[in-house]
């Protein structure tokens, strides 16, 4: 029996390497806008995004989450289409990697980790970019005879929470496409990617023979792991296609395989997230990276002394290395010495003043001890405003809020926290609570039926008023 393929449904991240033809903007032609708007592929995106937070899908950590997106920002600058785009990673040790519609570009956990530099990771950024920037969600959407925005959002939520063949059932029922034309489909859409990721990463300069290498890499493993098995099954590797990225490679000169030393903390950071009991009894040495993966493992086992010694001699030779001094800091603030951890935080700010991961720590640490709170509370508005996508924040700003009394900013923060984690219900029930009290100003009131009204627009479908105007555009 056929099976679709999950590419055609889930626009996956799969290389070819045909032709040199390359487009920075996609074709949109009327038959496609007509279908659906890019409106109406970010309110596809965005709900799905909703309900991977829902189900604790997505890996909120601050300094994941900042370099995933400083990596896809690095490559889709080299575009000429402007999007706003939303970089995440998700909790799961499957190797893929996928496009929603709007903009949304997921990276499993389990393909970063395999991954053996960032320049093969950004073969995989490069990738999905191109499946968004040609619009290849619409183009399904728009062939298919599934013309729901709130099925379409069933279907894409469902394959990524693992309902994969209800989904596809789902989709087989309605698409409207003979086998054929599935898989001239996912060829064609394919190619397209292909070439505009391997124009993508030269552009960028990024070693376009390493993404070669990590599809050499997964082609060694696929027999042995039963995950790439799976993989290989929805997303068909050939050898003249990694050839032809390969023959590209060679042409480049001087292209960079490590923009940074992000990557390595980074994937440490991913690993920790698991149970890798087997990393705490491998002997460290004096690898900075491998310390910190011992230490990191110590601390979540609660061995705080262990976690210290272990990356101590790297931490007094090399203060300024960002992850392992907040992670020296963590373990400080862990064993309840919080003078000491938020005296670490603060010399990396005062060299690092701008970095994401380390206000937040900061704020983080403020907060929970009541310290400097109105100050704290405030920054952190701001650090929200710029970090809008990330439940976690809200989360604590409701904290700080309530502690110093601010009920209209405690509510505002909840609310923002459900509808991130796609619990609309809560979010409108503080919202009808909030309105029906004695403590808010009429302004205040007006204002949060204003943000329910934006929510109710934007969910899955908009539940606009049965009576009355239509208040959605």
């Amino acid at each position: 029996m056929y099976k679709l393929p999950l590419a055609l449904i889930l626009v996956s991240f799969v290389m070819n390497g045909h032709g040199d033809e390359y487009q920075t903007s996609p074709m949109l032609g009327d038959s496609l806008n007509r279908t659906i708007t890019i409106a109406e592929e970010e309110r596809i995106g965005r709900n799905i995004y909703k309900a991977l937070q829902k189900n604790n899908n997505i890996v909120n950590d601050v300094f994941v989450s900042d370099y995933i997106t400083y990596l896809g920002n690095k490559l889709s600058r080299n575009t000429s289409y402007n999007r706003n785009y939303v970089f995440f990673v998700t909790r799961s040790k499957s190797v893929n990697a996928f496009a929603l519609p709007g903009g949304y570009i997921g990276f499993n956990s389990g393909l970063i980790t395999l991954t053996q530099n960032e320049a093969q990771l950004a073969g995989v950024v490069a990738h999905e970019l191109a499946h968004v920037v040609l619009r290849h969600s619409a183009e399904m959407i728009a062939r298919s005879n599934v013309n729901s925005i709130p099925m379409w959002i069933g279907i894409f939520a469902g394959l990524l929470a693992g309902q994969t063949e209800a989904s596809i059932a789902s989709i087989k029922s309605g698409i409207g496409l003979s086998v054929q034309q599935n898989i001239n489909l996912v060829r064609e859409n394919e190619i397209e990617a292909d070439i505009f990721a391997a124009r993508l990463m030269q552009n960028s300069n990024y070693a376009l023979i390493e993404m070669a290498k990590f599809f050499r890499l997964m082609q060694g493993d696929a027999n042995s792991q039963s995950y790439l098995n799976e993989y290989f099954m929805t997303h068909p590797l050939y050898s003249n296609r990694i050839s032809t990225i390969e023959n590209k490679g060679r042409q480049q000169s001087g292209a960079i395989i490590n923009s940074t030393n992000d990557y390595e903390y980074i994937k440490n950071i991913l690993m920790s997230s698991e149970k890798t009991s087997q990393a705490i009894n491998k002997k460290a040495n004096n690898s900075s990276v491998i310390n910190h993966r011992l230490a990191l493992n110590y601390l979540k086992a609660g061995n705080y002394d262990k976690a210290r010694q272990t990356i101590q001699e790297n931490y007094d030779s090399n203060n300024y290395n960002i992850y392992i001094s907040s992670l020296m800091a963590d373990i400080h603030w862990a064993m309840g010495e919080k003078i000491e951890s938020r005296n670490i935080i603060k010399k990396l700010l005062e060299i690092y003043p701008d970095n994401n991961a380390i206000n937040f720590q900061l704020l983080k640490q403020n907060i929970k001890d009541s310290f400097n709170l109105d100050k704290s509370v405030l920054e952190l508005k701001d650090f929200a405003k710029k970090n809008n996508n990330n439940p976690t924040i809200y989360k604590l700003l409701a904290e700080g809020s309530e502690k110093i009394g601010d009920k209209y900013g405690t509510k505002l923060a909840l609310i923002n926290f459900y509808n991130l984690k796609g619990n609309l219900p809560m979010a409108y029930r503080i919202i009808d609570d909030s309105v029906k009290s004695n403590y808010l100003s009429d302004i205040q009131k007006k204002n949060l039926l204003s943000i329910k009204n934006r929510i109710l627009c934007n969910s899955n479908p908009p539940l606009e008023p049965v009576f009355g105007p239509k208040t959605c555009n």
